[in-house]
């Protein structure tokens, strides 16, 4: 009977050294999951080994068979799973390592086979009618194979042991002490059978695994985190389900709230209340908000939030699930606050130079979409007026002075608008020489803001360039009380280019059949844009509404809606590679700057079920420089 109060104690022993590794947990890695499964295959053996004793003792053969089948295959368990175990917390990718990871799982299965097969013919061992056991020569020749296999797995641990340093190596050192041990204890198992020696093995090799290896990288991993703790602003650890907290590190004013008295729920609101701003106050109490946290995690390993706190500035907030439930839902979570405020500044810096425009320091074309976007999705304020500004004698300036006088005049136009606008709105430049300003003023303030900007062109004048005009049109809310933004910018553009055609007019040159001309070319091409392949972006002049259909490629940027309509299978298929070599901003922008004045593409698109024969050109604009590069496109059908 004393070989069932070993195996009782070993039952006990391993489930109180083991006992996290036995409840269920979906965030293990994967050397814990093949240590649980070690685990599991041991407690296993141990209740067969106990009962065994149990059995003999009250002479019950039948039982003591089937135990003694359930005894071989949790031992050849044992057995497979320490060399899976092994292998993943060695990381073994060799083919040795391979090998030993298969050996274990065939020699396993092989022992069951031979087991069902010990039923019919007795070959590995028996249980005659009076009780006795009966040992056959593959029960011995199956014991010795698992004394092979824990050859193997303390030669191959040993072979990682020498090559290891430090922690590393004590822990590898207690892997290749335990297989070594587990293979003597089955040696003496085969010379004395009816003792314990294999269970006791197995009970202290499991023991010190725990103890030296897996406690260690728990420790481990308690410094890492301790570490990681040093430069947050705060870190606990939250048992939702227990309702307690644990620290980490916190500030004095944190320190101060999270006691013992409250439960986390209430120290969690208490802080959040005294450290958050009133102004984010409510949206982070519903993110802190423990009660609806594991709902609001199901399935997530973390959630964060950046909010402004009263002393700190920016602060990022995180919980991160350490432990869940069989649904996913965490009951234990690191919650984590992080100073953020110097890297909001520099990323509040950075936008707003993705914003600027390079040369004059006004909006850029990226910001001034952003903002029609969000004038397109609300109400147009009363106060509200969209001026459409372009620069006079741009071409004249850059083809007889040269571009850098083009520079200054651009820039010295930017320095008008932004004293004459700036105090009441913003300036874009949305191309070369085209500018936007949206600015919110009342209605008889108007006249006053437009003498402002003729006050400060007049007076203005550069090193290079003497003087500077500009065409405006202005458009007001109270004018288009029922029109989208898109309307107000086509009406502010109409205006702007009547003021130029009057501004030509003042200065003796005939612009009276440039309308009739543009009619002409409208009608002799289907698609007029004029692009900036610097910076990716275009202004449609004349083209069919038809076309600017996601089908046909059409996109927010010049490349995109280029590679897209040919890859949308408007282009010809053998007509293709050749339209997108040469349709690349890179090759059409090396192409201008090596002083070409002009480009075809021919190919074949598609109208309706046929292909025609077409023609793109593409033509440096008046404001055209080989840092802000400036083209019209035309396209027109040839296939006549």
């Amino acid at each position: 009977m004393y070989y069932s109060v070993i195996g009782m104690i070993a039952i006990v022993l391993h489930i109180i050294m083991n006992h996290e590794f036995i409840k269920p947990d979906k965030n293990r890695d994967e050397v814990n999951k093949a240590f649980r499964k070690f685990v599991f295959v041991s407690l296993l053996y141990f209740i067969t080994d106990a009962l065994w004793g149990i059995l003999d003792t009250l002479n019950m053969p039948t039982l003591l068979y089937i135990d003694t089948i359930v005894y071989y295959i949790s031992m050849a368990l044992t057995i497979a799973y320490l060399c899976h175990y092994v292998t993943q917390y060695l990381n073994l990718k060799s083919a040795f390592g391979k090998f030993i990871l298969i050996f274990g799982q065939v020699f396993a299965t092989l022992e069951i086979v031979l087991l069902i097969i010990n039923h019919f013919v007795h070959i590995f061992f028996w249980i005659t009618p009076e009780g006795d056991y009966q040992a056959y020569v593959y029960r011995y020749i199956a014991l010795y194979m698992q004394v092979f296999l824990c050859l193997l797995l303390a030669i191959q641990t040993g072979v990682v042991m020498i090559k290891a340093a430090g922690e590393m190596k004590k822990r590898y050192f207690t892997i290749f002490f335990f297989c070594s041990a587990l293979g003597g204890a089955i040696v003496l198992q085969i010379v004395y059978p009816l003792l314990p020696i294999y269970a006791i093995g197995l009970l202290i090799g499991s023991g010190i695994i725990h103890t030296f290896v897996n406690e260690g990288e728990i420790e481990e991993q308690f410094k890492v985190l301790q570490s990681m703790a040093d430069i947050h602003y705060s870190m606990h650890v939250i048992d939702l389900a227990k309702d307690t907290v644990q620290e980490f590190t916190a500030r004095q004013e944190v320190k101060a709230i999270v006691n013992k008295t409250h439960g986390a729920y209430e120290m969690m609101r208490r802080v959040i209340k005294a450290v958050t701003v009133s102004e984010y106050l409510e949206s982070v109490l519903e993110f802190t908000d423990l009660s609806t946290l594991a709902e609001r995690m199901r399935g997530k390993k973390t959630i964060t939030k950046q909010f402004v706190g009263r002393e700190t500035g920016w602060v990022q907030a995180m919980f991160i699930a350490i432990a869940t439930d069989p649904y996913g839902k965490p009951t234990k979570v690191i919650f984590t606050t992080r100073v953020i405020d110097e890297e909001k500044k520099n990323e509040e810096v950075l936008v707003k130079k993705t914003m600027l425009d390079e040369l004059t320091g006004l909006y850029n074309r990226r910001a001034y979409e952003e903002d029609i976007l969000e004038y397109s999705n609300k109400a147009i304020e009363d106060d509200f007026v969209y001026a459409s500004i372009d620069v006079n004698g741009l071409k004249i300036v850059n083809d007889e002075i040269g571009h850098a006088a083009g520079d200054e005049l651009i820039k010295g136009a930017a320095d008008c608008m932004q004293k004459a606008f700036g105090h009441y709105g913003k300036v874009y430049r949305t191309g070369g020489d085209e500018f936007v300003s949206i600015f919110f003023i009342g209605k008889d303030q108007l006249e006053s803001i437009k003498e402002d900007l003729e006050n400060i062109t007049d007076r203005w004048s550069g090193k290079l360039v003497s003087s500077l005009a500009l065409s405006v049109g202005y458009v007001t809310e109270s004018e288009c009380k029922d029109e989208t933004i898109l309307d107000i910018a086509k009406l502010a553009d109409k205006r702007m280019y009547q003021a130029k055609t009057a501004y030509y007019s003042k200065k003796g040159v005939d612009r009276r059949g440039q309308a009739a001309a543009n009619t002409a070319l409208c009608n002799l091409y289907t698609k007029i844009l004029k692009v900036n392949i610097t910076e990716d972006t275009y202004n449609i002049v004349n083209m069919d509404v038809s076309e600017q259909t996601a089908e046909k490629g059409f996109a927010s940027t010049i490349s995109a809606w280029l590679t897209g309509f040919g890859k949308s299978g408007q282009v010809h298929k053998d007509d293709l590679d050749s339209y997108l070599m040469k349709t690349d901003l890179e090759y059409l922008s090396k192409y201008f700057k090596e002083g070409k004045t002009s480009i075809s593409i021919q190919y074949r698109r598609k109208y309706g079920d046929i292909f025609k024969q077409v023609a793109m050109d593409m033509i440096p604009a008046d404001d055209y420089s080989d840092d802000n590069q400036t083209l019209f496109l035309y396209v027109k059908n040839i296939d006549m």
